[in-house]
Formats: structure tokens, C-alpha cells, sequence
């Protein structure tokens, strides 16, 4: 009973829907003309009667079949945060329940659609991920249904790409270093994205200013291993090849002296 006042407490603050109480109607009237509403595809009014019932449901199972509805309502108006809020509040309070397999995927593809552009901050991104990446390994069952490996793609290419947009920032200002970790971050944790190539050339690049020839040549082996077809492959392999040679002129030079 605790969990059930907890959850009706959470939506009053979170949505302000504290609204005037009208308590000759029960909570089946209220979730019968939601249910009405969302079938028509009025997710706004809908969830406004989803909160009334929410607020004077009386038994565990059917504060979560009305919490569920709300989120859901809220996530088809395109209201995400708010839907993000009351799923996660299910997930805490419902988490041995089956319906929690529907709440972590619709959550996931809440935070998935208020994702940022990677410029910007991607807390959302990594959210969505999170809990996507959640699905992939409790439900594969609902995999294929949401899209959920497409999706995966998508977030870690973001991810990605936030990485290589601050490495670029750094090369920009001179600072090799941090620049430099940024590729290595890259190439060790998203191979699997489009931006794991161009990550290779570059640290390659720096390295081979530093003559650290052995690092450069792993990570040119192993671009070769994953994406043999990725443009940078060949490049990498160019970008070596006319390091050792400049270097053998060198020793040759050297020798004559």
C-alpha cells in the first residue's frame, strides 16, 4: 500500500495535476473515458483523465495498469519527459512485473526521441542507450518489434561522433595530447560505428610524429580485421608505409654520412 501512495504522491508533484478531487466518480469512470480518448488519439485529454483515475485507484495492479496508460499517453502527445518520468517511477515500483519489459522499451525510445544533436550534451543519448541496450539483453523477444539494433546503431554513432567533434576541438587548439585520447577512447569503445576508421588515421597520425610505429600498426591491423571495406584502411596503410620509408631515407642519409 506504501508503493501505491508513493507512485499517486510522485505524478501529483511531478505533472502539478493536483486538480480539485471529485469524489462521487471512481476510478474505473475516469480510466474508462481515457481509455475512450486514447483510443480515439486525444493522448492529451487522455492522460488528464489517466491522472484522475491514477489518483483514487485503490489496489497495486491497477495503479500500474493506469500508471502504464498515463506514460503512454503522455509519450503519443510527444510530452517525452514527462513520459520518461512516470515510466521510470513504474519501472522502481513494478520491477518484478511483466509489464516492465513494455515500460523499459517505451522509455527507451522516450529518451531516444529528445536526443540531442552532438554538439550538444547527450545525456538523452546515453539514457536511451542504456536502456535499449536493457531490452537487447531481458527481452529479445521485443527486439526486432522497436527497432532496438537500428536504434543501438544510432545512439553509439552519436556517441561517436561527440567523441570526434571534441578530439577535432582539441586539434584545433593544438593540444595533441588530449586530442589523441580522444581517438583512443573511440577506437576502443566504438569500433562497431562509423567514426572508429577515421579515429584509427588520425591517432595514427600523431603517433607516427612521435615515432610510436608498433601502436600505429596495431590499430591499422585491426581497422583491417573489422571494416575491411572502410575507406581509412587503405589510408592508414599509406600513412605507414611512407613513415617507414622517410625513416629507412633517414638511415640510408645517415649511413652516408
Amino acid at each position: 500500500m506504501k508503493k501505491i501512495l508513493l507512485v499517486i504522491v510522485l505524478i501529483i508533484l511531478a505533472y502539478g495535476c493536483a486538480k480539485e478531487i471529485e469524489i462521487d466518480k471512481p476510478a474505473e469512470y475516469y480510466k474508462e473515458l481515457g481509455d475512450n480518448l486514447a483510443y480515439e488519439g486525444k493522448y492529451n485529454d487522455a492522460a488528464e483523465r489517466y491522472e484522475q483515475a491514477l489518483v483514487r485507484a485503490e489496489t497495486p495492479a491497477y495503479v500500474a495498469e493506469i500508471q502504464l496508460s498515463l506514460a503512454d499517453s503522455y509519450f503519443l502527445s510527444g510530452k517525452y519527459e514527462d513520459a520518461i518520468a512516470v515510466y521510470e517511477v513504474y519501472i522502481e515500483v513494478y520491477k518484478d512485473w511483466e509489464n516492465v519489459k513494455l515500460a523499459t522499451v517505451r522509455l527507451g525510445l522516450a529518451y531516444f526521441n529528445i536526443v540531442r544533436y552532438a554538439a550538444q550534451d547527450q545525456t538523452n543519448t546515453e539514457r536511451s542507450l542504456y536502456y535499449l541496450e536493457l531490452v537487447k539483453k531481458r527481452y529479445p523477444d521485443l527486439v526486432e518489434e522497436y527497432d532496438v539494433d537500428l536504434r543501438i546503431e544510432l545512439l553509439r554513432d552519436r556517441l561517436a561522433k561527440k567523441e570526434m567533434s571534441i578530439a577535432k576541438y582539441y586539434a584545433r587548439i593544438l593540444k595533441s595530447e588530449p586530442e589523441l585520447l580522444r581517438y583512443k577512447y573511440i577506437i576502443n569503445h566504438y569500433s562497431d560505428t562509423s567514426y572508429y576508421g577515421e579515429a584509427v588515421y588520425r591517432a595514427a597520425k600523431l603517433l607516427l610524429k612521435k615515432d610510436e610505429l608498433s601502436e600505429a600498426v596495431l590499430y591499422a591491423e585491426n581497422l583491417e580485421v573489422i571494416k575491411q571495406q572502410d575507406k581509412y584502411v587503405e589510408k592508414v596503410k599509406k600513412l605507414i608505409n611512407n613513415y617507414k620509408e622517410k625513416k629507412e631515407k633517414e638511415k640510408l642519409k645517415e649511413k652516408n654520412k
